[in-house]
């Protein structure tokens, strides 16, 4: 310890408080007892003494600018300073540095408490570290990435964005357990990171299955097409997990731009709504952004989204139109009306796809078939009632009908309701039960959006159906050759032809 020089005030009055801390029967023990760094100086800043702690903590290179290096501006201060320890470590430390005047208010001593901060520092930058990373991958997060991603858009050059969807992980988590999906989604990190490791790139993992690839371009740069069999030639080699071989891809959405200033949530929306189109074809697919269709997208995505609370709220509503055969109306078909407030009037059938793609086929048709049916018991008419794909095929269809004649009082025959065609292709049986059930219950059935392929044919004859409405009529004219010479075909079987008018052959219209 650097010995601190006794100081004795002249006159033999009160001491001062730094020149109390000279007496050792008072502060030598506090002094050199402190596990905090205590250094005193004089008033010019020549170092006084150090206690052991500090003389622990610095070394005298670090002692000797520990006040020149503190800058004092009026008694006090108190900052963050940086040193290296003996084992070149960096240390970092809270400095306060105080200056004690004498009774004529000049500095006399200066005082600096020095405290070894390091291990919250490195603390701080570890959880700074694990709030920006992703823990399994160790790769920038969604929180990272984003602040990333709007640095780069605000320099020059175009930049490309590659969001993927790693497939199968979910088949990997429950057949060979989460510790081999974690396994492999590490896996799936590294290759991306070594697929780009020639470019000035970012890989980050946003969450689950999902990472993005964000390269500032430059000449050398490959196209999308090429940077996309690269990364599904990175992925393919299969990975070795718990002794098995599997196989890897994703599907991947690329946007490239070099539009500066972008908003990079809109970017990234635009990435990963390519990725979603891309994998509507399958896995293992990719796509580039397409303003056009992304404009399409959106629009069908805010309808979704909005559908729900326009059901609640009543912004879907039901009209009845007249349904004609020879001129004469003969029924009424309901049919869905929904006027969205920014992009206008959405079908019957989308409204009906809508509602299958939410989950929403089985209150929808509660709801329309309770309404349609009292109203045609009122008005003494049949009608006619189009059911979605996700309807049609839904094992508690007879249910539903079931209630809405009891309560409204509506013979079974006056209730035509309307199976989707398409719903046989994708659970025949299922549709088949449904159209033997209804027949059962005296109602009259039909399908609509037929192509008059050869299940939907024999559909027909066997249940006896009511009535087929054809898909739009083809423009070419093999197809609408085809269709003319079935409709004979079709009403030999006593079923009629269902028609919107667009089809003159029709024995039934639906007039809108």
């Amino acid at each position: 310890m650097t010995e601190p020089a006794r100081v004795t005030h002249a006159g033999g009055s009160a001491p001062t408080a730094v020149e109390a801390w000279a007496l050792p029967e008072l502060f030598r023990q506090v002094f050199v007892g402190s596990t905090a760094g205590i250094a005193i100086f004089d008033a010019h800043g020549a170092l006084v003494g150090a206690n052991p702690a500090l003389e622990a903590m610095l070394s005298p290179a670090d002692l000797a600018t520990l006040f020149s290096g503190t800058p004092l501006a009026g008694d006090e201060v108190k900052v963050q300073r940086q040193f290296t320890d003996a084992e070149g470590d960096q240390r970092w430390t809270t400095v306060a540095l105080s200056a004690v005047r004498d009774a004529e208010g000049r500095p006399h001593w200066h005082v600096a408490v020095v405290e070894d901060t390091t291990e919250q520092r490195v603390l701080q930058d570890y959880l700074r570290h694990q709030s920006l990373h992703d823990v399994l991958t160790g790769l920038p997060n969604r929180q990272s990435f984003l602040p990333k991603l709007e640095q780069v858009l605000s320099r020059p050059g175009s930049i490309t964005l590659c969001y993927l969807d790693v497939d199968s992980v979910a088949i990997v988590n429950d057949g060979l357990g989460y510790e081999a999906g974690d396994e492999l989604l590490k896996v799936v990190a590294r290759r991306l990171t070594e697929v780009v490791a020639g470019e000035n790139a970012t890989v980050a993992r946003l969450g689950g299955d999902e990472f993005v690839v964000l390269i500032e371009d430059s000449p050398s740069t490959p196209g999308i097409s090429a940077l996309a069999e690269a990364i599904e030639a990175a992925l393919v080699a299969p990975v070795r997990l718990g002794g098995h071989g599997v196989g890897v891809s994703a599907g991947m959405g690329f946007v490239r731009t070099s539009a500066r200033g972008s908003d990079a949530m809109a970017l990234l929306r635009q990435a990963h709504s390519t990725l979603r189109r891309a994998e509507s074809g399958g896995k293992g697919q990719w796509g580039i952004y397409d303003e056009g269709q992304d404009a399409r997208d959106r629009t069908r995505l805010s309808l979704l989204a909005t559908m729900p609370g326009a059901l609640q709220n009543g912004e879907i509503a039901l009209d009845y139109v007249p349904v004609d055969r020879d001129g004469d109306q003969v029924a009424v078909a309901a049919r869905l009306r929904w006027h969205e407030a920014e992009y206008g009037p959405v079908s019957h059938g989308e409204c009906l796809r809508f509602a299958d793609e939410l989950g929403l086929g089985g209150p929808l048709a509660e709801w329309v078939l309770e309404e349609a049916c009292g109203f045609a018991a009122a008005e003494r008419l049949p009608v006619l009632v189009q059911l979605s794909a996700g309807q049609s095929r839904d094992p508690d269809l007879t249910a539903p009908v079931a209630e809405a004649l009891r309560s409204s009082g509506l013979p079974p025959e006056r209730l035509w309701l309307s199976l989707s065609a398409r719903a046989l292709g994708e659970d025949l049986d299922a549709v088949e039960d449904n159209l033997t059930a209804l027949g059962d219950m005296g109602v009259r059935r039909l399908l609509h959006d037929v192509t008059f392929a050869l299940p939907e044919l024999s559909a027909v004859e066997r249940h006896g159906l009511h009535g087929v409405e054809p898909c739009v009529p083809p423009r070419e004219a093999l197809a609408h050759k085809a269709l003319t010479a079935v409709l004979p075909l079709v009403r030999s079987s006593g079923a009629l032809v269902v028609s919107d008018g667009r089809l003159p052959e029709a024995d039934l219209v639906v007039r809108s």
